[in-house]
């Protein structure tokens, strides 16, 4: 009898062992990436009016699919900031419930420029940068879109010099995921800033921003870094 009942415990056990273990596999497997490269997708560009929600000065539009839409605009309420503001609307729905994601603004920036980059496999959100400057860039705010979601992950401070100009890093930036992380990393020599309005040179093969779980981290490497460059 005793036997009887301690090979049945040990059954039991072994049987709901094997079903955790099969369902922990079955998750991992299910939030497993296939390890790819993003690319910049083809969105058109149509001509919106939002004023209805509030919006004014739309600098720029794109469309996702037949309802949602990304945006840069400025807020038409006398009371806030004038400053350019990443939107993504809804336009089947009415009234400020339409506008599902409303940025900060970009500061005194003249321009914010979207563009949305996604992997050929789309086992993973799709990737929005909008960089933003005056007379010279200021740098990426990079966010996640995952099924209308909008999602702040952090910035990409760095930035080509052409010229003694802090210019655009778009040209030398390239997106792989990893199937664990996504990194950032780049083609051509960038520039750093420090919190005075200078910048730093680094290599390559020195920097990479990385992007995993929902923050967004720059990784550099002291070897590849050379001081005392100043860009404007």
């Amino acid at each position: 009898m005793t036997f009887r009942y301690a090979k049945y415990r040990y059954t039991t056990r072994l049987f709901f062992w094997l079903m955790f273990l099969g369902l922990t596999v079955s998750a991992s497997a299910a939030t497993a990436r296939e390890p790819g490269v993003y690319q910049e997708r083809a969105l058109a560009a149509p001509t919106q009016d939002f004023s209805a929600l509030g919006l004014k000065d739309c600098q720029q539009t794109l469309s996702l699919d037949s309802e949602h839409y990304l945006a840069v605009c400025r807020l038409a309420t006398p009371a806030t900031t004038a400053g350019l503001r990443l939107v993504l609307v809804d336009t089947g729905r009415s009234g400020q419930s339409a506008i599902l994601f409303q940025s900060p603004d970009f500061g005194d920036a003249y321009y914010v420029k979207l563009s949305v980059f996604s992997k050929d496999q789309r086992d993973g959100p799709d990737l929005v940068l909008a960089e933003s400057g005056a007379e010279f860039s200021y740098g990426i705010r990079v966010y996640t879109l995952n099924h209308s979601k909008l999602h702040f992950v952090g910035d990409l401070d760095a930035v080509l010099d052409r010229d003694g100009v802090a210019s655009s890093v778009a040209p030398a930036l390239r997106i792989t995921d990893t199937g664990r992380e996504v990194a950032f990393t780049f083609t051509d020599n960038v520039m750093l800033p420090d919190r005075k309005g200078n910048y730093t040179e680094v290599a390559p093969n020195h920097l990479r921003y990385v992007l995993s779980g929902s923050k967004l981290r720059r990784l550099v490497s002291v070897q590849g870094v050379t001081r005392g460059r100043t860009a404007h």
